[in-house]
């Protein structure tokens, strides 16, 4: 509710809306409000001004962010996607968020590969339209064949989703070498084996959609899942520098490249932590509404970053805070990763 008023009073149609009714409404009108507010209709008029404002420069904030990740180009890319003709590729798309993108995916008619050491949900087996290969993308010699397997029996991918990811909750002191060497590969180093293996061909027909799932914790990072954060950060990290080489050493700003940050949503790898997170007060996301917007900025055919929930989206000036500000927010999850017999 706050966040829907919030939302009213910036919007620049609803104060220059209420600003012309002020002065150029009907006499009947402009007479009730001066009878009802009185000394306050120029308190109302000032505020009002100041909200369209601030709304006209969010506006112009937003569609120069928009320009800036299409790789300032502003024709977006819709007209070049036949879905029935695509195929998409998903790391870890047998659960959770995954497998609601590659239900979304299908309905439209994309062809989509499933890269995951875990089987395909029951529902996902008798689709004509989802490929099953088993695949631990940690190593770069089984994603190599994975891929072999891909451009075989699908043709060349011209979408790549890398969802998988993992969390192992525990301190610093807590994560063995093997822990950590898993959490890195899975959820950062696997990326640079996809995208080794599928940007080529995007690259020579010029076309193509990596979307890159990281999360809230790109941006802060809470006690008990280092770890997993400095994975995340790395992930943000690997989007922005793709995008950069894109531009200045591919010369294709054709492929759009979007950054997934999702706060904490309800799956198989939150589960264990669910009665922490809502004791910290945080409302938790359904993996549905996660899947909506991974594949809504594909179907879009645009880059973007996409924070979730919405209301969040001002985590990416996190590190602009001052630094008691960032703190307290970071405190807020101190307790979310201790797990309880």
């Amino acid at each position: 509710m706050v966040v829907s008023i919030a939302r009213l009073a910036l919007s620049p149609y609803m104060t220059g809306a209420a600003l012309l009714i002020l002065r150029y409404g009907p006499d009947s009108v402009r007479e009730e409000l001066t009878r009802f507010l009185g000394n306050n209709l120029h308190l109302l008029s000032t505020s009002l001004k100041w909200l369209l404002a601030l709304g006209l420069t969010s506006k112009v904030n937003s569609l120069l962010s928009r320009w800036a990740e299409n790789k300032w180009i502003w024709k977006n890319g819709k007209t070049a996607w036949r879905w029935e003709n695509e195929v998409a590729v998903i790391t870890g798309g047998s659960n959770g968020i995954g497998a609601h993108v590659v239900r979304r995916l299908v309905s439209r008619g994309v062809k989509v590969a499933v890269l995951d050491i875990q089987p395909l949900s029951k529902d996902l087996e008798d689709s004509k339209n989802i490929h099953y290969y088993k695949c631990d993308i940690a190593s770069r010699e089984a994603v190599q064949q994975a891929a072999e397997a891909i451009r075989s029996d699908l043709g060349n991918p011209t979408i790549l989703i890398n969802n998988a990811g993992m969390g192992t909750p525990g301190t610093i002191l807590d994560q063995s070498s093997k822990d950590l060497r898993t959490i890195f590969d899975v959820n950062l180093i696997s990326h640079f084996y996809t995208v080794q293996e599928f940007l080529p061909s995007m690259l020579a027909q010029r076309k193509g959609h990596i979307i890159s799932v990281a999360s809230l914790a790109s941006f802060a990072a809470a006690a008990g899942m280092v770890n997993y954060a400095c994975t995340k950060a790395g992930v943000l990290a690997f989007h922005e520098g793709l995008n950069q080489e894109l531009k200045h050493r591919f010369q294709c700003p054709e492929i759009k490249t979007t950054v997934v940050h999702p706060g904490w949503t309800r799956t198989n790898l939150t589960a264990p932590l669910e009665g922490n997170i809502k004791k910290a007060g945080i409302v938790m996301l359904d993996s549905e509404v996660v899947a909506d917007g991974i594949v809504g900025q594909i179907f879009k055919g645009e880059s973007a970053q996409i924070i979730l929930p919405e209301n969040m989206k001002n985590a990416t000036g996190l590190r602009g805070w001052p630094t008691w500000l960032q703190e307290l927010l970071r405190d807020k999850s101190k307790d979310i990763t201790v797990l309880t017999q």
